[in-house]
């Protein structure tokens, strides 16, 4: 679709919502980021989660669930998941998306991850107004990026996954903003799907500490029982 003549360019959204998160050398200045907090939105309760983020484009973050660690990470090259079962590498439009989420500098990269953006009509995003930028990249599904039209900050990004049944999406709404050693953090995001959607809040957050890359490597599968053994049930 074309842009929005109405409205600010994309350039000029980008370039406000990088100024709004702290401005370029603030943001480069993050190296590291480790948030506690916790997951709510299956069942009573909240479970613990940890991420760690690590620049330029390295994540991992653990869920620990009662019936133990759910794992979901990239190392800069391979995406993974664990979760009741050995790891498994993650391929497609998924890994695609999960590039997105580890890229610690979203706000200085944005213009290298995408190849081309589109401007539409605001739209609202709650209860306030936000300018809506489509990300296009040759052989992918856009990203729908949701700018709010006072703050410049980045309050949603919807992603979708080419699948038989159509386009699946992925809605993130960013909220709870702070300073963090010069830079704009959301500390809460919900994260919304067809089958269902949790909020994760943010409790505690140190950045620049050292994380090591081998956090961010998948693990091994575990060697087959022997022959006539059953495997372990988690």
């Amino acid at each position: 679709a074309a842009n929005n003549p109405a409205g600010p360019t994309a350039d000029q959204i980008l370039d406000k919502y990088l100024q709004a998160m702290g401005g370029a050398d603030a943001t480069q200045k993050i190296t590291s980021r480790v948030e506690k907090g916790t997951l709510t939105g299956f069942g009573p309760g909240g479970i613990p989660v940890e991420i760690y983020a690590k620049a330029p484009n390295k994540r991992l973050s653990v869920m620990h669930a009662p019936r133990g660690e759910n794992i979901t990470a990239f190392d800069g090259h391979v995406g993974w998941m664990t979760g009741f079962g050995p790891p498994r590498e993650v391929t497609g439009g998924d890994l695609e998306n999960m590039m997105l989420d580890a890229d610690l500098h979203f706000a200085t990269d944005v213009r290298q991850l995408f190849t081309q953006f589109r401007v539409r009509p605001p739209e609202k995003v709650g209860d306030r107004d936000a300018y809506l930028v489509f990300g296009l990249k040759q052989g992918q599904p856009p990203v729908k990026l949701y700018f709010d039209e006072q703050s410049g900050l980045l309050v949603r990004e919807v992603q979708f996954v080419e699948t038989p049944l159509g386009r699946n999406p992925t809605q993130i709404d960013f909220a709870d903003y702070r300073d963090a050693d010069g830079v704009q953090v959301p500390f809460r995001w919900t994260i919304a799907r067809p089958v269902g959607r949790f909020t994760i809040q943010v409790d505690q957050i140190q950045q620049n500490v050292p994380i090591d890359d081998a956090k961010f490597t998948m693990p091994s599968a575990p060697p087959p029982p022997p022959a006539g053994q059953k495997p372990a049930v988690p």
